[in-house]
């Protein structure tokens, strides 16, 4: 295996840290899907989605959740609720 190799599957099994709904969600592979994310945050993917946030822009994956990504340290996602709000 040449050095080019080894970097290679390094990087395929690399985790990082990223930020949903304001707390750190340690070791998400840095390739991973948006569904993914929600379950290492502790949420329900099939009653939220997750929303990149990057200053002002927003991407969302709402019926995107089994896309694959690429995320970075750091990056900051908020998740969105999509069962029926209760009213009072």
């Amino acid at each position: 295996m040449t050095t080019a190799d080894t970097r290679q599957v390094g990087a395929a099994h690399k985790t990082v840290t990223v930020i949903v709904d304001e707390e750190p969600v340690p070791g998400v592979p840095q390739h991973t899907t948006p569904n993914e994310i929600l379950k290492l945050a502790g949420i329900d993917p099939a009653t939220h989605y997750l929303v990149l946030v990057n200053g002002r822009h927003r991407e969302s994956f709402k019926d995107q959740g089994d896309k694959d990504i690429t995320v970075h340290e750091r990056e900051t996602f908020v998740s969105v609720f999509t069962g029926p709000t209760p009213t009072s």
